[in-house]
Order: C-alpha cells, then sequence, then structure tokens
C-alpha cells in the first residue's frame, strides 16, 4: 500500500479509547493502513484455532433480525471516515451485513462466560468481500461505553485493565463450497455448526469472500471471557 505515515509513532500519541474513537472520524487517517502497519504476524504465527463446538438442538433463523449496520459505506455508523475513502478507492463495501444479537446469539455468548460483550451477526451475501484487515476492537469500543475513558493499553490494543478480553467467531450453519476465510495463511474452512474460533485478533490479518451461491451467517462476539483463556476442546449443549 506504500503508506509514508508513521503509525506507530502516531498511535502512541493516543491516550484513551476515546482518543482512539476520535482519530477514526478523521479520514485523513486510513486505519486499515494504521492497523495492518501495527501488526507483529509473521507467515508461521499463530493466527486461528477451534476451541471447542455449540451443540444442541438450535438451528440460527435470518427472519426477523434486526439490522445494525448495512453493506453499504454510506450512512453506515459501523463504517468509519478514516476507512470509507481506502475502501472505495479499491472497490470494497464494508463486506457483510451486521444484524443485532438475537436470543440465539445471547445463549451462546452466556454460554461461553460472556460479560460486557458485543454480539453481532454478519451475514455475507454471495458475491461479497471483507477486505483483509487488523482488528481493534472498533465496534466493541463504540457499543461498551465503560471503556470509553479507560486509558488504552497500546501494546495489548485494549483499555488498561482488562482481563480475559477475546474476540471469537462461532458457525451458525455448516460451511458450503465458495465460503471463504484466510486467517493470515491459513484458511479456515469445513467448519461445522457451533464450531468456535478463536484467533489473534491483536496482530493476524484476515479476509472473508462470499464466492458461492447461499448467504454465510457467522457470529462474532466480542467481550471479556475468563471460560474462553481456561478451556478448549469443550462441547457445550444448549
Amino acid at each position: 500500500m506504500g503508506h509514508s505515515i508513521d503509525y506507530r509513532k502516531l498511535y502512541q500519541k493516543v491516550e484513551t479509547v476515546n482518543d482512539w474513537l476520535d482519530l477514526l472520524k478523521n479520514p485523513e487517517f486510513n486505519w486499515t493502513e494504521c492497523m495492518l502497519s501495527l501488526s507483529n504476524y509473521k507467515p508461521g504465527d499463530y493466527s486461528f484455532e477451534k476451541i471447542g463446538s455449540i451443540g444442541g438442538s438450535w438451528n440460527f433463523e435470518q427472519d426477523n433480525l434486526i439490522l445494525k449496520a448495512s453493506q453499504s459505506l454510506d450512512n453506515n455508523d459501523y463504517a468509519d471516515k478514516s476507512e470509507i475513502d481506502f475502501k472505495k478507492q479499491h472497490n470494497f463495501d464494508h463486506g457483510y451485513i451486521e444484524y443485532e444479537s438475537d436470543q440465539l446469539a445471547h445463549s451462546i455468548a452466556k454460554a461461553l462466560g460472556f460479560t460486557d460483550y458485543k454480539a453481532a451477526i454478519n451475514i455475507q451475501e454471495p458475491g461479497s468481500i471483507k477486505n483483509l484487515h487488523a482488528d481493534s476492537l472498533n465496534g466493541w469500543f463504540k457499543d461498551v461505553d465503560k471503556y470509553k475513558n479507560v486509558k488504552l493499553d497500546k501494546q495489548l490494543k485494549q483499555p488498561v485493565g482488562t482481563q480475559g478480553l477475546h474476540r471469537v467467531f462461532i458457525a451458525l450453519t455448516d460451511w458450503q463450497p465458495g465460503w471463504m476465510w484466510q486467517f493470515g495463511v491459513d484458511h479456515w474452512t469445513n467448519w461445522k455448526k457451533g464450531d468456535v474460533i478463536n484467533f489473534d485478533w491483536r496482530n493476524v490479518p484476515h479476509c472473508t469472500a462470499n464466492a458461492g451461491y447461499s448467504s454465510r451467517p457467522i457470529l462474532k462476539i466480542t467481550g471479556i471471557s475468563t471460560f474462553i483463556d481456561n478451556n478448549k476442546h469443550f462441547n457445550i449443549a444448549l
């Protein structure tokens, strides 16, 4: 991408979560370039892993979901000004449609021991692409108000003093051909409904695409969970 800005130096000037959110409102700032430049990931590093599964007789239903953020970059509160121009320049939109968490999403989050969490149902329609990026939990910062005035730990990219902060993905249906998900140089594929994926959200660049013919639903949960810290290879029945 050839950025000339010293993003590490700029990032070190950020003091609080609110400072970071204010920086995201600046259209001259390029969030995508910044987070990729801050990533310490190298091919061969840990990227992602299946840590367990959510079983039971549940089924995901897309009907009656409440829209939170559209796929369009225009009038989208979850597409920051610092990323809009860059995405449009490279022919990307938001990459998926985000819906409010439903009862199933909350049940899964609670089963995984999450508190102070944001659970979002992301639907990626056929032909959609989520551009390569590294995370900074912007949506969680916006939705969980209690951390906005807290100092930001720049090394861990999280509010100072928080423990057990995770972002996980839960497959809401079985994988279908054409659904693509890349973490670093590794690929998540052939997933089963209920698979729970943890990953190095602080560093690993990732992207997704739907080259299939049906909508791909994923539950994304960000929040505090000591259960995730302490458990692997679990199978929880709802």
